[in-house]
């Protein structure tokens, strides 16, 4: 089940999910909440679609969600009543999965909770209880405390098979669980980072290959020659040392190329490294090419991907900006333009 959630990790949102409603080994789609499960309906998506975190409780809406057979998660007493009346109107049954709460403290219920919960929702009639599921809190580093999770998910199972319910499809792994534990009782899987060829960690790298999906490029849009001692940038962060040519491209913080890649990242121009010299702006970056031959206004600037035998990757952005590589591809602005090749 493909996680395309978050503008698909930044990837397009409805070309990343044109790409997996033509894939036979797709079975489903997950998205973040009613918003996006919305936009695929309205794009007329074939495959069935999951909402993993939150919906309004907003009637009209779910009324159109529910008549295209869209999943939904299940934490609340509240979701499931207005989910039943809903089922009531439509005259189908509604799908959810119940959320559980094993250690993330995020959405879902508290296994002590589980039993009470489940004896109200099992009573509406128009509510189809598919699936259960929950969600790892560190299975990139914690072994122990992921061990404890899949316990208590494989406890909360059987609370609900005392109360006569065995949901048919069990779910709890994200990429770095797929990739770095063998977990019996689960027949789903939620891809989201590695459907985009980005490692979750690096214990991941040993296990499985990789190639990332996305570039992301630019072009020069000035050339120019600044003279020893010129100061370059909001603030003057950087002086140039020598003579040194100047490439701008118009790229900054709004596009989500971050503001803490100041003096503090490299770009590819004609296959060559280039250093990001002083502050990043709201729309506008310089590179310095003083080192690349015949560069010009119009040329191609690679901020991820390759260039020749030159590669800057996400991973190396997160590096420089001390974050991780989730939040790089999740920031570039959904408005720039997704071309699939």
């Amino acid at each position: 089940m493909p996680v395309i959630k978050a503008n698909a990790y930044g990837h397009g949102f409805l070309e990343v999910g044109k790409i997996c409603d033509k894939n036979k080994d797709v079975d489903r789609l997950c998205v973040v909440n009613d918003d996006e499960a919305l936009e695929l309906v309205k794009n007329k998506t074939k495959k069935q679609i999951m909402i993993l975190s939150f919906y309004e409780l907003d009637a009209k809406k779910l009324l159109i969600l529910a008549k295209k057979g869209v999943i939904f998660p299940l934490f609340s007493l509240e979701q499931a009543k207005l989910l039943n009346r809903v089922g009531e109107i439509v005259k189908k049954t509604v799908k959810v999965h119940i959320k559980i709460d094993t250690g993330a403290s995020r959405v879902g219920v508290l296994p002590s909770d589980l039993k009470d919960f489940v004896k109200i929702v099992k009573n509406y009639k128009k509510i189809e209880i598919e699936g259960l599921w929950s969600h790892f809190a560190s299975s990139e580093e914690d072994v122990e405390y992921t061990k404890k999770q899949y316990n208590n998910f494989i406890e909360a199972e059987k609370i609900l098979k005392q109360e006569g319910i065995d949901p048919p499809i069990k779910h709890m792994s994200c990429s770095a669980a797929t990739i770095l534990f063998t977990l019996k009782g689960f027949n789903a899987i939620r891809l989201g980072l590695s459907l985009y060829g980005l490692y979750p960690d690096d214990k991941s790298r040993s296990k499985i290959k990789l190639k990332p999906a996305l570039s992301w490029r630019t072009k020069i849009i000035q050339v120019k020659e600044v003279p020893t001692g010129t100061k370059i940038g909001y603030g003057g962060t950087y002086t140039a040392k020598i003579p040194t040519k100047i490439a701008i491209i118009p790229v900054g913080y709004w596009d989500g190329y971050d503001r803490r890649f100041s003096n503090n990242s490299w770009v590819l121009v004609h296959g060559k490294y280039c250093p990001v010299r002083g502050r990043i702006c709201m729309n506008l970056s310089m590179v310095d090419v003083s080192h690349v031959t015949g560069v010009v206004a119009g040329d191609k600037v690679t901020l991820i991907g390759e260039d020749g035998e030159s590669t800057i990757t996400a991973d190396d952005l997160a590096k420089w900006a001390g974050t991780i590589n989730y939040e790089i591809v999740d920031r570039i602005n959904p408005l720039l333009l997704r071309i699939s090749s």
